[in-house]
Protein backbone atom coordinates (compact mmCIF):
# COMPACT_ATOMS: atom_id res chain seq x y z
CA UNK A 1 0.00 0.00 0.00
CA UNK A 2 2.82 2.42 0.94
CA UNK A 3 4.58 1.63 -2.33
CA UNK A 4 1.37 2.29 -4.29
CA UNK A 5 0.97 5.69 -2.63
CA UNK A 6 4.61 6.56 -3.30
CA UNK A 7 4.23 5.77 -7.01
CA UNK A 8 0.70 7.14 -7.53
CA UNK A 9 0.45 9.40 -10.56
CA UNK A 10 3.72 8.21 -12.11
CA UNK A 11 3.70 6.95 -15.69
CA UNK A 12 5.17 3.50 -16.44
CA UNK A 13 8.66 3.96 -17.86
CA UNK A 14 9.42 6.89 -15.55
CA UNK A 15 12.11 6.57 -12.88
CA UNK A 16 11.02 3.52 -10.93
CA UNK A 17 13.22 3.60 -7.84
CA UNK A 18 14.36 6.19 -5.34
CA UNK A 19 17.89 6.09 -6.76
CA UNK A 20 16.57 6.77 -10.28
CA UNK A 21 14.52 9.71 -9.02
CA UNK A 22 17.65 11.06 -7.31
CA UNK A 23 19.63 10.77 -10.54
CA UNK A 24 16.86 12.47 -12.52
CA UNK A 25 16.77 15.38 -10.07
CA UNK A 26 20.56 15.77 -10.00
CA UNK A 27 20.67 15.69 -13.79
CA UNK A 28 17.76 18.11 -14.18
CA UNK A 29 18.95 20.64 -11.62
CA UNK A 30 22.44 20.69 -13.12
CA UNK A 31 21.12 21.23 -16.66
CA UNK A 32 18.83 24.21 -16.14
CA UNK A 33 20.12 27.76 -16.08
CA UNK A 34 18.73 28.96 -12.76
CA UNK A 35 17.64 27.58 -9.37
CA UNK A 36 14.03 26.40 -9.35
CA UNK A 37 11.36 26.32 -6.65
CA UNK A 38 9.53 23.22 -5.47
CA UNK A 39 6.19 24.18 -7.05
CA UNK A 40 7.77 24.86 -10.44
CA UNK A 41 9.79 21.66 -10.30
CA UNK A 42 6.71 19.64 -9.37
CA UNK A 43 4.58 21.26 -12.07
CA UNK A 44 7.23 20.54 -14.71
CA UNK A 45 7.92 16.94 -13.78
CA UNK A 46 4.34 15.95 -12.94
CA UNK A 47 3.17 17.30 -16.32
CA UNK A 48 4.96 14.29 -17.83
CA UNK A 49 4.05 12.03 -14.88
CA UNK A 50 7.73 11.56 -14.02
CA UNK A 51 7.27 11.96 -10.27
CA UNK A 52 4.56 12.59 -7.71
CA UNK A 53 4.39 15.14 -4.92
CA UNK A 54 5.30 12.75 -2.13
CA UNK A 55 8.39 11.25 -3.74
CA UNK A 56 9.62 14.62 -5.02
CA UNK A 57 9.46 16.19 -1.56
CA UNK A 58 11.07 13.19 0.10
CA UNK A 59 13.83 12.81 -2.48
CA UNK A 60 14.73 16.50 -2.51
CA UNK A 61 15.06 16.38 1.27
CA UNK A 62 17.39 13.39 1.08
CA UNK A 63 19.51 14.97 -1.65
CA UNK A 64 19.87 18.11 0.45
CA UNK A 65 20.98 16.05 3.42
CA UNK A 66 23.67 14.29 1.37
CA UNK A 67 24.95 17.53 -0.16
CA UNK A 68 23.85 16.82 -3.73
CA UNK A 69 21.60 19.89 -3.88
CA UNK A 70 21.17 23.12 -1.95
CA UNK A 71 18.08 25.22 -1.21
CA UNK A 72 18.69 28.95 -1.65
CA UNK A 73 16.76 32.06 -0.69
CA UNK A 74 13.08 32.02 0.02
CA UNK A 75 10.57 31.56 1.12
CA UNK A 76 10.00 29.71 -1.06
CA UNK A 77 13.50 28.31 -1.40
CA UNK A 78 14.90 27.44 -4.82
CA UNK A 79 16.93 24.31 -5.51
CA UNK A 80 20.18 23.98 -7.41
CA UNK A 81 22.65 21.13 -7.85
CA UNK A 82 25.99 21.27 -6.04
CA UNK A 83 29.24 20.14 -7.67
CA UNK A 84 28.57 16.71 -6.17
CA UNK A 85 25.04 16.63 -7.56
CA UNK A 86 26.16 17.76 -11.02
CA UNK A 87 28.88 15.10 -11.09
CA UNK A 88 26.39 12.44 -10.00
CA UNK A 89 23.89 13.46 -12.66
CA UNK A 90 26.54 13.41 -15.38
CA UNK A 91 28.12 10.12 -14.31
CA UNK A 92 24.83 8.23 -13.98
CA UNK A 93 22.67 9.95 -16.62
CA UNK A 94 22.80 6.93 -18.94
CA UNK A 95 20.91 4.89 -16.35
CA UNK A 96 17.83 6.96 -17.27
CA UNK A 97 16.08 6.80 -20.67
CA UNK A 98 16.97 9.72 -22.93
CA UNK A 99 13.28 10.69 -23.17
CA UNK A 100 13.05 11.04 -19.39
CA UNK A 101 16.10 13.31 -19.28
CA UNK A 102 14.90 15.44 -22.17
CA UNK A 103 11.34 15.80 -20.84
CA UNK A 104 12.50 16.74 -17.34
CA UNK A 105 14.95 19.41 -18.48
CA UNK A 106 12.80 20.89 -21.25
CA UNK A 107 9.72 21.11 -19.00
CA UNK A 108 11.69 22.97 -16.32
CA UNK A 109 13.22 25.33 -18.87
CA UNK A 110 9.79 26.04 -20.33
CA UNK A 111 8.31 26.97 -16.96
CA UNK A 112 11.32 29.11 -16.07
CA UNK A 113 11.08 30.84 -19.44
CA UNK A 114 7.41 31.55 -18.84
CA UNK A 115 8.16 33.00 -15.38
CA UNK A 116 10.88 35.22 -16.82
CA UNK A 117 8.64 36.42 -19.65
CA UNK A 118 5.81 37.24 -17.22
CA UNK A 119 8.23 39.68 -15.60
CA UNK A 120 8.94 41.32 -18.96
CA UNK A 121 5.39 42.01 -20.16
CA UNK A 122 2.09 43.18 -18.71
CA UNK A 123 -1.16 41.30 -19.26
CA UNK A 124 -4.38 42.57 -17.72
CA UNK A 125 -7.89 41.19 -18.14
CA UNK A 126 -10.95 43.29 -17.30
CA UNK A 127 -14.52 41.91 -17.46
CA UNK A 128 -16.88 43.90 -19.67
CA UNK A 129 -20.29 43.43 -21.24
CA UNK A 130 -20.18 40.27 -23.33
CA UNK A 131 -16.65 39.28 -22.45
CA UNK A 132 -13.33 40.83 -21.46
CA UNK A 133 -11.01 43.67 -22.40
CA UNK A 134 -7.51 42.23 -22.62
CA UNK A 135 -4.59 44.64 -22.30
CA UNK A 136 -1.26 43.43 -23.65
CA UNK A 137 1.78 45.62 -23.04
CA UNK A 138 5.50 45.41 -23.69
CA UNK A 139 7.33 47.86 -21.41
CA UNK A 140 10.56 49.47 -22.53
CA UNK A 141 12.23 51.54 -19.84
CA UNK A 142 15.13 52.45 -22.11
CA UNK A 143 12.86 54.47 -24.43
CA UNK A 144 11.20 56.53 -21.72
CA UNK A 145 12.26 60.03 -20.63
CA UNK A 146 13.69 60.55 -17.15
CA UNK A 147 14.02 56.80 -16.64
CA UNK A 148 10.34 56.53 -15.73
CA UNK A 149 9.68 53.60 -18.01
CA UNK A 150 7.75 53.53 -21.24
CA UNK A 151 6.11 51.06 -23.58
CA UNK A 152 7.07 49.70 -26.95
CA UNK A 153 3.56 48.36 -27.31
CA UNK A 154 0.21 48.55 -25.55
CA UNK A 155 -2.93 47.17 -27.18
CA UNK A 156 -6.41 46.51 -25.86
CA UNK A 157 -8.55 43.90 -27.54
CA UNK A 158 -11.97 42.41 -26.91
CA UNK A 159 -12.10 38.70 -26.04
CA UNK A 160 -15.49 37.02 -25.87
CA UNK A 161 -14.56 34.16 -23.54
CA UNK A 162 -12.07 33.15 -20.87
CA UNK A 163 -10.61 30.67 -23.37
CA UNK A 164 -10.05 33.47 -25.89
CA UNK A 165 -8.23 35.48 -23.22
CA UNK A 166 -5.99 32.56 -22.41
CA UNK A 167 -5.24 31.85 -26.08
CA UNK A 168 -4.38 35.47 -26.91
CA UNK A 169 -2.39 35.95 -23.71
CA UNK A 170 -0.40 32.79 -24.33
CA UNK A 171 0.54 33.82 -27.85
CA UNK A 172 1.55 37.30 -26.73
CA UNK A 173 3.53 35.88 -23.83
CA UNK A 174 5.35 33.52 -26.17
CA UNK A 175 6.55 36.21 -28.59
CA UNK A 176 5.78 39.82 -27.59
CA UNK A 177 8.43 41.26 -29.90
CA UNK A 178 6.96 39.29 -32.81
CA UNK A 179 3.53 40.77 -32.03
CA UNK A 180 5.11 44.24 -31.97
CA UNK A 181 6.88 43.65 -35.30
CA UNK A 182 3.67 42.27 -36.79
CA UNK A 183 1.62 45.32 -35.85
CA UNK A 184 4.30 47.65 -37.23
CA UNK A 185 4.50 45.56 -40.40
CA UNK A 186 0.72 45.71 -40.86
CA UNK A 187 0.69 49.48 -40.39
CA UNK A 188 3.59 49.94 -42.80
CA UNK A 189 2.37 47.27 -45.28
CA UNK A 190 5.70 45.42 -44.99
CA UNK A 191 4.73 42.14 -46.66
CA UNK A 192 8.19 40.60 -46.28
CA UNK A 193 8.14 40.89 -42.48
CA UNK A 194 4.57 39.61 -42.35
CA UNK A 195 5.53 36.59 -44.43
CA UNK A 196 8.43 35.79 -42.11
CA UNK A 197 6.19 36.06 -39.06
CA UNK A 198 3.40 33.83 -40.32
CA UNK A 199 5.69 31.07 -41.57
CA UNK A 200 7.11 30.54 -38.09
CA UNK A 201 5.28 28.70 -35.31
CA UNK A 202 7.51 28.60 -32.22
CA UNK A 203 6.57 26.38 -29.28
CA UNK A 204 4.27 28.14 -26.83
CA UNK A 205 4.85 28.64 -23.12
Amino acid sequence: MESDIFRAGVRPGSPGSEDEVKIMLCYTLSNIERPIGFDQLFDALSAHELVNYFELAQTLDKLAQTGHITAEGGPPAKYTATALGAATGKELEKSLPLTVREKAVSACRLLQGRERRLGEVRINKTPCEGGFILELALPDEATAPDGLGGELLCVRVFAATQQDCERLSRRFLNAPLTVYKGIVALLSADEQVLGEIFTREPPLF
